[in-house]
């Protein structure tokens, strides 16, 4: 039976209930309920197969029984009461290939289990005296090794299953005032469910143990998935202002100015340059110069947030946004925006020529890019107009012609 690893637990958790042990051949109560509902799904769907043997199996030692027994009403009696054990191996297995039994796959096993091996147990003092009773305590064995190794129980359902059925077979033959050969009963039913239990129990186990095998590889691919995630974010992403780096801006800008070729499309980047960043570093240090990077950053990703939309640091104190499908007029209404959200940041400058607060200067270009236009000349001719914004002043923004 395979079982899929669950990842309700964490390393220490799990840690913790290996170091515990399945002594009791239980889990945690987080993880119980879970691996429940899989055992169940996975046990109904194997009785599908298992069902026909034990059937096949069931009907090899009827006709054996049969053989023996003496021709007439004996005969009769046993098939009237042994037959009824091949109903219920035949009405689990049907309720198996529906799946909304699934959950009930414990209760409707374990009602049939006491039912087998309760039926089993009182056909021995009703018939044995009159015919050979070997070959009905074997069957009686059989049904109670099956029932705990073979039908997929969990150890305690199984248990319930063996001795209940055993101790309503008991009731139900002294109350009908048979007789019960109790020497033959412990050397038969009690040694057969002593062996069922272990069986029952070290099968059990060793689920348990694969499961938590699975939880631990599933566990695995968990973090390693996760870490990969997290290097190959770490690989995009500026470790100071956790804007994409020069390498990914790269490629996001190869990406959209091929799909601006290939769909005619505009394409709008804005190259940032924050006014006499220099100045800002050598009056008040690079720890508050890293800050204001910080800040201006989280602006600039606030601006260029949404699907396929780009903002990274090019170098320094420059910036680049990308955006796809983004005319001239909805860039001009960004760099407003931009421009306007660095101003409410009010970071005090004591070093600049134009302002007492730190701002910025935009150069922007936008294109529907053709087949022979070049990526290359397109960035060169944002930062000309960007160095043109500059020349006019600062705190503003320059749009190509």
């Amino acid at each position: 039976m395979k079982l899929e690893g669950s990842k309700l637990l964490d390393r220490t958790q799990l840690d913790a209930l290996i170091a515990k042990g399945l002594n009791y051949v239980h889990f945690s109560p987080a993880l119980e309920p879970t691996y429940r509902q899989q055992y169940k799904n996975e046990a109904a769907f194997e009785f599908r197969f298992r069902g026909p043997i034990i059937f096949f199996l069931y009907a090899f030692l009827s006709y054996g029984i049969f053989q023996v027994l003496p021709d007439g009403e004996i005969t009769r009696q046993w098939f009237s009461y042994y037959g009824w054990v091949g109903v219920i191996i035949l009405g689990a297995w049907v309720l198996s290939f529906f799946k909304a039994f699934n959950p009930y796959f414990d209760l409707y096993t374990c009602l049939g289990s006491m039912g087998a091996v309760a039926i089993s147990f009182i056909i021995i003092p009703i018939i044995g005296k009159e015919s050979n009773d070997a070959l009905l305590h074997a069957a009686m064995m059989y049904a109670v090794v099956i029932i705990y190794g073979f039908v997929g129980m969990r150890f305690y359902t199984a248990f319930i299953a063996g001795w209940v059925g055993g101790l309503i077979a008991i009731v139900v033959t002294l109350w009908l005032h048979f007789d019960i050969d109790w020497t033959a009963l412990n050397r038969t039913y009690t040694f057969s469910s002593i062996l069922g239990m272990s069986l029952a129990y070290a099968i059990d186990r060793q689920h348990r143990e694969n499961y938590l095998q699975n939880c631990i590889i599933a566990l695995n691919q968990q973090e390693m998935t996760q870490q990969a995630e997290l290097l190959e974010l770490l690989s995009h992403q500026d470790p100071l202002t956790g804007l994409a780096n020069r390498r990914y801006l790269n490629t996001v800008l190869d990406k959209e100015w091929r799909w601006a070729v290939r769909f005619k499309k505009p394409v709008t980047v804005m190259m940032i340059d924050i006014d006499y960043f220099k100045n800002y570093n050598d009056s008040l240090g690079h720890v508050a110069g890293d800050r204001c990077l910080q800040q201006i950053a989280t602006v600039l990703s606030s601006v260029a947030s949404r699907s396929k939309e780009c903002a990274a640091r090019y170098g320094g104190e420059e910036f680049m946004l990308v955006f796809p499908m983004t005319s001239t007029f909805e860039a001009k209404r960004i760099a407003d925006l931009l421009i306007q959200r660095i101003g409410d940041l009010e970071i005090p400058h004591p070093s600049s020529s134009i302002s007492s607060q730190v701002t910025i200067s935009l150069g922007i270009v936008t294109i529907v890019p053709q087949m022979n236009d070049q990526l290359t000349e397109f960035i060169n001719k944002a930062d000309q107009t960007l160095y043109e914004a500059k020349s006019q002043g600062r705190n503003r923004y320059k749009i190509a012609s």
